[in-house]
C-alpha cells in the first residue's frame, strides 16, 4: 500500500482544495470560519496529516489519529471538513485530532505554537508571500502555475507541503544557485525567487517554459542538456522523461532535489546511458500518467494479485484494453527487477 496524496486523488475525485463553512467555534470565536485543505497525506488505515487555510489567511497543520475517522473521510476533504472537531480558539499553527479518556467524539487533544523548520539556502533577492499567488493550474499538488504581481507572465511555483518535505527543497534551491553560477546557456529554468509562508521560506518560483516532457524522438536534445549538467560537475540523480522540458527553441532539465556535485566520471556515464530506456518507459516514473477512467479498478485487483505493473501492461493499459494474463505480467516484472524466472 503507498500513502495517498491530495495529488493522487485529484485524478480520481476531480478536486483540487476544498472551500467549507466549519462549525461554531466554542468560546466566543466566531461561528463562521472558512477552512480550506490546501494538502492531504493518509496512511492506509493510519495516521493523516493535512496542510490548512483559516479564514483564508492563516496556515496550519492538522494531524489525525489512525481509526478515528474512516479511510475514506480522511482522504476526501468534502466529506471530512464537515466531520472536524471545532477549532480551538488561540494562536497555535500545529494541532492534533484524537480522542481522550471516555469520549467517544473526535477532539483536538494538542495545540500548539511551534517554530517549523524553513529552507535555509537564502540566496536570490526575490520573496514573494505564497498566500498572494493566484493558481492557474495543478501540475502536482505541490506544484502549480499561478500568477503574482510581481511578473508579467504566469509562473511556477514549487513548495513543501509539510515540514518533513523541507528538506528537498532546500537542497533544490542550492542547486539552482549552482546552475545560477554557470555561464552560457540554461541548463534548467530560471530561479525568480523564494516562496515565504508566515516568514518561514518552503518553495520557490521558476519560469514557466511552455513545452513537453521528453519522448524517444527527444533523445539527442536530452542528452546534450545532460551532457551540459555533468559538464559544470553536477549529476541530476533522478534522470527520467518527466525531468526534462522539451520547447521549440530548448530542452531543459528539472527536479534538482536528488542532484550533487560530483566528479565521479562513471555515475555521469551510467546517467546518461540511461537516457534511451527512461525516454521510452511507460512506468509514470517521476509524473503521472493517465489512463482510461474505467481502467483503475481493473489495474488495482492486478496489482494485488501480481505485485505490481509490467511495463507492457501499463501500455496496454494506456490503450484501454490489458491482454495479458498474470502469468505473463509477473514474467515480465521480475525480469524488470533482475529476478531470477
Amino acid at each position: 500500500m503507498y500513502l495517498v496524496s491530495a495529488g493522487q486523488l485529484s485524478s480520481l475525485y476531480q478536486i483540487s482544495t476544498v472551500v467549507i463553512v466549519a462549525k461554531a467555534l466554542h468560546y466566543g470565536a466566531s461561528p463562521l470560519m472558512p477552512v480550506e485543505i490546501l494538502h492531504l497525506e493518509v496512511e492506509p488505515r493510519g495516521e493523516g496529516w493535512y496542510r490548512i487555510l483559516v479564514d483564508g489567511k492563516r496556515v496550519k497543520y492538522l494531524s489525525i489519529d489512525g481509526g478515528i475517522y474512516d479511510d475514506d473521510d480522511m482522504c476526501f476533504p468534502p466529506v471530512l471538513v464537515d466531520k472536524l472537531p471545532p477549532l480551538p480558539p488561540g494562536d497555535w499553527n500545529v494541532g492534533h485530532i484524537g480522542k481522550s479518556g471516555d469520549s467517544e467524539d473526535p477532539q483536538f487533544v494538542k495545540t500548539e505554537k511551534k517554530i517549523l523548520n524553513g529552507v535555509c539556502q537564502l540566496w536570490h533577492p526575490t520573496t514573494i508571500d505564497v498566500l498572494s499567488l493566484r493558481q492557474e493550474k495543478r501540475i502536482m499538488s505541490n506544484v502549480l502555475v499561478v500568477t503574482s504581481d510581481h511578473f508579467e507572465l504566469p509562473v511556477i511555483a514549487k513548495f513543501a507541503r509539510f515540514e518533513v518535505e523541507i528538506p528537498y527543497y532546500d537542497h533544490e534551491t542550492e542547486a539552482y544557485r549552482w546552475l545560477q553560477q554557470q555561464p552560457g546557456d540554461s541548463i534548467g529554468p530560471r530561479f525568480l525567487g523564494h516562496l515565504a509562508e508566515e516568514g518561514r521560506i518552503i518553495g520557490f518560483l521558476l519560469e514557466k517554459i511552455e513545452g513537453h516532457h521528453a519522448e524517444p524522438e527527444d533523445l539527442s536534445s536530452c542528452q546534450d542538456v545532460l551532457s551540459k549538467l555533468h559538464g559544470v560537475g553536477i549529476l541530476h540523480g533522478d534522470v527520467n522523461k518527466h525531468k526534462f522540458l522539451v520547447s521549440d527553441s530548448r530542452t531543459v532539465l528539472i527536479d534538482f532535489e536528488c542532484s550533487s556535485r560530483t566528479n565521479d566520471t562513471d555515475a555521469k556515464r551510467r546517467e546518461l546511458a540511461s537516457l534511451p530506456d527512461e525516454l521510452s518507459s511507460v512506468s509514470g516514473k517521476g509524473g503521472t500518467v493517465e489512463y482510461p477512467p474505467d481502467m483503475y479498478e481493473e489495474m488495482d485487483i492486478i496489482y494485488e494479485r501480481d505485485g505490481g505493473w509490467s511495463d507492457e501492461l501499463l501500455r496496454q493499459a494506456l490503450k484501454g484494453q490489458i491482454t495479458m494474463t498474470s502469468e505473463e505480467n509477473k514474467a515480465m516484472l521480475r525480469k524488470q527487477r533482475g529476478e531470477s524466472p
